[in-house]
């Protein structure tokens, strides 16, 4: 996963806008486009700045830091209540799992 790829991830799962997050670092919406599209590359300042603000690691966001399959995930009590009820309909459960990145990418494009 790129950089901007894991930057716009992180953004949708706070439900933030490319301005909200261009406000934050004092950048414009542009700027945050460009780097959600790999078009331009944030400076050290930036990046320490969103590791921070997301609370991870600037070697993740950067790609240096390795998978770790024992990490642990945070969900929330909607995110069980929507996994339970995806069970429940097993056809659009295997869709969706069959490629994740994707999928959410899909889902939050129909709320936004």
């Amino acid at each position: 996963m790129t950089f901007g790829e894991k930057l716009k991830l992180l953004r949708y799962e706070k439900g933030l806008t490319q301005d909200d997050i261009g406000y934050l670092l004092n950048v414009t919406k542009s700027c945050i486009s460009c780097y959600e599209k790999g078009t331009r590359q944030p400076s050290l300042d930036v990046l320490i700045q969103l590791a921070s603000y997301f609370r991870v690691s600037v070697d993740f966001l950067i790609g240096m830091e390795s998978y770790d399959s024992n990490t642990k995930v945070r969900l929330t009590r909607k995110d069980i209540e929507l996994i339970n009820a995806l069970k429940n309909n097993p056809v659009i459960y295997k869709e969706i799992v069959k490629n994740v990145n994707d999928s959410v990418f899909k889902i939050k494009k129909i709320f936004e």
